[in-house]
């Protein structure tokens, strides 16, 4: 019972993802979006939503689809899309800051920062900033790779969706 309940549960995920993510995408390429701007527009929005500062990309995301003039539905889609890998990487990105700048650990645990947040957000901004700006630091390290893959990889389905698209 377990185990089909879990197939369940991944192929709802599946159908989720595909009918309010890719079909939509698919769709803003039918109405002449060029691959290079719906690459872009998907590379900028999985970047920014990793963005290790909670509640702030979907103003990032915003901002920045209007000076570039990219698509403000879809980067704030993927925006939406990647908000619970942004939660998942908000430690490791603190830990990798740590690392990477050689800093003193953070003495608060995951559990302690909940805490904080949930008694007195004020006071887990204050106790909490340098180490989300170490956060910041890490992000910043690793954000170019990653958008040069994602820009290219999806680049390459975009090209590919369109030439099947065609013929």
């Amino acid at each position: 019972m377990k185990i089909a309940t879990l197939i369940l549960s991944e192929l709802n995920f599946v159908f989720y993802f595909k009918e309010k993510l890719i079909r939509p995408i698919l769709g803003f390429l039918r109405q002449g979006i060029t691959p290079k701007k719906m690459a872009l527009t998907i590379a900028l929005g999985v970047i920014l939503g990793l963005f290790p500062i909670l509640g702030s990309t979907t103003i990032i995301c915003s901002i920045v689809a209007i000076i570039l003039r990219l698509n403000l539905a879809v980067i704030n889609v993927i925006n939406f899309f990647v908000y619970p890998l942004q939660l998942l990487l908000f430690i490791p990105l603190i830990k990798l800051g740590e690392f990477i700048f050689k800093i003193n650990p953070m003495p608060y645990s995951l559990d302690e920062i909940a805490d904080l947040f949930q008694n007195n957000t004020l006071l887990a901004f204050e106790k909490l900033w340098f180490a989300n700006l170490i956060g910041i630091g890490a992000w910043a390290v690793i954000a170019l790779p990653i958008f040069v893959c994602l820009y290219f990889g999806s680049l390459f389905f975009f090209n590919k969706m369109m030439k099947e698209g065609e013929s």
